[in-house]
């Protein structure tokens, strides 16, 4: 049972490691949401309007 419980805590110190040196995620840019916002705005403001005046 204690080499499972020493792999568990090696296991657990490697990933926060990996977590507090923040290389697990890449910066948050607003670039990368243009697709989402164009999708969930634009498209239903132009959807709109187009049914506003058929």
């Amino acid at each position: 049972m204690s080499t499972i419980q020493e792999q568990y805590k090696e296991e657990l110190n490697v990933r926060l490691t990996e977590w507090k040196s923040g290389t697990l995620e890449p910066p948050f840019r607003f670039a990368d949401m243009r697709t989402l916002l164009a999708i969930t705005v634009a498209l239903p403001v132009i959807a709109l309007i187009v049914g506003w005046f058929l």
